[in-house]
């Protein structure tokens, strides 16, 4: 294939240096931190049981909770005089205000398993009343400490706005822009637990024998992610129809990419998101989402780009990939509590373990799939270019467009093109396209077929 033209010239035109350039992704961080804030709090409840007064306890979690949320608040204040005074700039102010709040949002997780663990409220679960005979009620204990802190910094956030006249005021404004910060930040895991949990409670009162138990929940568990999940996705975000010329091109290009029947949305964030995603794997129970931003503001063979990202996501199967690699891990934390024995830390040290592997084994495949994924979308563009308008025509096309895409959609926001740990970064994934023109085509369903990723 031929040489991918001007990469150099892309990024010194666009502001960025091609080679070199590094930042945070706020989005990959935030997922991480929602994925250790919701996996920390459930595994405190593994800590060993032990006499706890349950009053202090709660009393103990509330003060440090209502320090947290003035902690936040303060710093928002203290940011948004600054900007009012004009010794910075607003958006100089708005990243001072990030970058506090996301080491709030770090730190957050010790202070869990210090309400949890220090002051007892996982320890005494089992002897509650009526919460110790429900894996859903211990699930809402467990997680409640690690949401209020959370909820503090979407608080604090929207303060900020409100101080600086950018955001309505008022106690509902607030409120729906908690819950609006939930449904992008932790929605996603938390919700979908706490369902399965309410589900597997109900499984156990029914009258059938353990075997038969497990039988149903292992059933249960598919029917969710196959048909649950999807639906649950259109609920947990705001979307509309795409309008009927760009449902139609969208149509074309998932169809010449292989994947009919699929549901297509318009994902609507206020104009705040560039993002696109796919839920779903199995027709017509799957949904592309596009963000109004994305479809707004990125030129139609930008757009084709990012559709057949996600379009290599499901066809190379990533999702289940991703999912089954936690396996291991899991298999591991339980083979060191099943060796500890009767100790008092077993289960303690097989949830440490499992969390740490988890995190090695997410990271390894969350690279080796997106940079999979950049190189399939533009063997496809390749390949259905002839037959769907709006589509790079060759592989050293399709890269540069996908390149201006991930450099535009991170236009705002330079920090987002450093790599974080479940995400490359954009200098990572330019470069890597680049490097695999050379490699011979190969389109099989199963990731993890191209050479030397990185």
């Amino acid at each position: 294939m031929g040489e991918i033209p001007e990469f150099e010239k892309l990024g010194a035109t666009l502001g960025i240096p091609i080679r070199g350039a590094y930042s945070l992704c706020p989005g990959s961080i935030m997922h991480l931190q929602s994925f250790l804030l919701v996996v920390l709090s459930l595994s405190c409840g593994s800590l060993p049981a032990g006499e706890v007064d349950m009053m202090r306890a709660i009393v103990a979690t509330a003060g440090m909770i209502t320090a947290w949320w003035i902690l936040c608040h303060v710093a928002a204040r203290t940011t948004s005089r600054q900007v009012m005074a004009g010794n910075i700039e607003p958006i100089q102010g708005a990243q001072w205000l990030e970058t506090q709040l996301d080491v709030f949002r770090w730190l957050s997780l010790g202070v869990v398993v210090m309400c949890l663990g220090g002051f007892g409220l996982a320890r005494s679960l089992d002897t509650l009343p009526v919460i110790q005979n429900s894996m859903f009620l211990q699930a809402l204990v467990l997680l409640f400490p690690g949401l209020a802190l959370a909820a503090a910094s979407w608080s604090a956030e929207h303060r900020y706005g409100v101080l600086l006249d950018y955001t309505d005021r008022g106690v509902g404004s607030h409120l729906r822009s908690i819950i609006s910060s939930f449904r992008g930040a932790t929605a996603w895991l938390v919700v979908p637990v706490l369902m399965l949990l309410a589900s597997a409670d109900a499984i156990m009162q029914l009258p059938i024998s353990k075997t038969q138990t497990g039988w149903v929940m292992g059933v249960s568990l598919v029917v969710f992610l196959v048909a649950g999940m999807p639906w649950l996705v259109s609920r947990l975000f705001k979307t509309d129809a795409l309008d009927s010329d760009t449902e139609h091109w969208v149509a074309n290009v998932l169809s010449a990419a292989g994947l009919r029947r699929t549901k297509m949305v318009r994902w609507q964030t206020e104009g705040n998101s560039f993002n696109a995603m796919i839920t779903g794997v199995v027709p017509p129970l799957r949904t592309l989402l596009l963000s109004d931003r994305l479809l707004d503001e990125l030129p139609r063979e930008q757009v084709a780009m990012v559709v057949l990202h996600e379009a290599a996501h499901l066809r190379r199967r990533h999702v289940p990939l991703r999912m089954l690699s936690i396996l291991p891990a899991w298999a591991v934390g339980a083979s060191v509590t099943h060796f500890a024995g009767d100790a008092g830390w077993a289960m303690v040290a097989g949830s440490v373990v499992a969390i740490g592997l988890t995190l090695v084994m997410l990271r390894w495949v969350a690279y080796r799939t997106e940079f999979d994924a950049d190189v399939q979308a533009c063997r496809l563009a390749e390949q259905i270019a002839s037959s769907v308008d709006g589509v790079p025509s060759t592989y050293a096309a399709a890269a540069e467009t996908l390149s201006r895409a991930l450099i535009r959609v991170t236009a705002d926001h330079p920090a987002a093109r450093k790599p974080t740990w479940l995400h490359p970064g954009v200098v990572d994934r330019i470069e890597f396209m680049r490097r695999q023109r050379i490699i011979p085509n190969n389109n099989s369903v199963t990731a993890g077929t191209i050479a030397n990723p990185v």
